[in-house]
């Protein structure tokens, strides 16, 4: 892939558990998902690594671009620290049994049904700690847990959301790179052109937002 292909080249590794996503109103994971590595076959023995099923993007959708490389080998796991952020399974149901399982439930059916949420939003967050395992359990909240890479290895995240539109691709939402973010490295041919028409692009829009305030 070109991801794959672009970290080759800078000599860092995509983090294989990173997913990007088509979104929706109030979906952030939409079917539609494309992962920053392929796994071999050896891999997916090995490590149990998801092979995801190939798609086809059309007009009209919108992804979040979700990119993370590492100095390492790439396959980040769930550290020692506690999972606080969750996301409710809204095809899952399930009758719990703890009173403090139900009250979480109830709390996140009426305050965060669809969007990822923080144990911290709960007014009572004692209990909600007490009632989160039966719910997790039971696949009625999605764990968003803490990942971490080997000892020493360093981790690059970038995100931001798209929009396929019949004149191009529009970034709109994400942060522009600060410009003390150099490397030594060069990226290959193919991708170097893809980035000279990117930059040349971005240059173009400049100019046309600059043209119209002058006007004004």
């Amino acid at each position: 892939t070109a991801v794959e292909r672009v970290a080759k080249y800078y000599g860092v590794s995509p983090i294989s558990s990173v997913r990007m996503h088509q979104m929706k109103r109030f979906v952030i994971d939409g079917v539609k998902e494309v992962a920053l590595h392929s796994p071999t076959p050896d891999e997916l023995k090995e490590f149990g690594e998801e092979k995801v099923p190939a798609c086809e993007f059309e007009q009209a959708e919108v992804y979040a671009i979700d990119v993370a490389m590492s100095t390492g080998d790439g396959r980040a796991k769930p550290g020692e620290l506690r999972t606080t952020v969750f996301k409710r399974n809204v095809e899952t149901n399930y009758r719990l049994k703890m009173k403090a399982s139900r009250y979480v439930l109830s709390e996140v059916d009426k305050q965060f049904p669809t969007l990822p949420f923080t144990l911290r939003h709960f007014e009572d967050e004692r209990q909600a700690k007490m009632g989160i395992t039966e719910c997790v359990a039971h696949a009625l909240l999605t764990p968003y847990p803490s990942l971490h890479e080997r000892l020493g290895a360093k981790v690059a995240h970038f995100k931001c959301t798209v929009l396929l539109l019949p004149s191009g691709t529009s970034r709109v939402t994400g942060l522009t790179l600060p410009d003390y973010f150099k490397s030594e490295k060069q990226p290959d041919e193919e991708t170097a052109t893809v980035l000279a028409e990117i930059a040349a692009k971005e240059a173009k829009k400049a100019a046309k937002k600059k043209k119209k305030r002058n006007k004004k």
